[in-house]
């Protein structure tokens, strides 16, 4: 009979111990899983991130051009930096600035040569075609000094804007996220000549590179 006691007393005291332990062991699995389910999708939200991003990259481009115009009496020298936007290998959509410095040299009009500075802002749309040729158009806002004689025959100096659209194209070449182009562009704007100032052919070289 003493003996049963101490069997039902030691049976009394081991029971709630195993309850703790179970209940303690079932916490930590479930604060386990939770983390663990907690990091997957994290990783799955910044893996989606990521994928977002460079697909986004892979499609953009930065660069620039170098580009001459000149005539009998004008000569113009272009800097254009520019970055644009590719919906596919055939077009893409870009904006830029342009900084020109242009000289120019009549003597029936002007005594001494002129040099000025001429700043501006463009957009363009571009077509790709067979990765060897582009098609170009532009509208182009320039910023410049236009120079006349008022009544006394003095000469004066104001700051004026031209509108221009520009159509063009020439050779183009990608090479892997590299790619060169050298083309040739015509402005198509309707201006008096001394308020136009790219009133001849264009000539321009150039190059951008894909960011991812």
């Amino acid at each position: 009979m003493l003996l049963k006691k101490i069997y039902f007393i030691l049976l009394l005291g081991i029971l709630p111990t195993m309850a703790v332990f179970a209940q303690t062991d079932d916490v930590d699995v479930s604060y386990f899983k939770s983390n663990q389910n907690r990091d997957i999708t994290q990783q799955a939200t910044e893996l989606r991130q990521d994928r977002a991003v460079n697909s986004f990259l892979s499609k953009m481009t930065v660069g620039g051009t170098l580009g001459f115009n000149f005539n009998r009496y004008n000569t113009n020298i272009e800097i254009s930096p520019e970055i644009a936007y590719h919906f596919n290998d055939w077009v893409c959509v870009g904006v830029g600035a342009t900084y020109m410095f242009s000289r120019y040299n009549n003597k029936s009009s002007f005594e001494e040569p002129i040099n000025s500075h001429v700043g501006g802002a463009r957009a363009f749309v571009e077509g790709h075609l067979f990765n060897y040729v582009a098609l170009h158009v532009e509208y182009r806002w320039l910023n410049y000094d236009l120079y006349t004689y008022n009544i006394h025959n003095s000469l004066e100096k104001s700051r004026t804007n031209s509108h221009n659209i520009l159509l063009g194209g020439g050779f183009y070449r990608k090479i892997d996220r590299f790619a060169v182009y050298f083309q040739i562009f015509y402005n198509i704007s309707n201006k008096p000549r001394n308020e136009n100032r790219l009133d001849d052919v264009v000539y321009k070289a150039g190059f951008c590179f894909f960011l991812r």
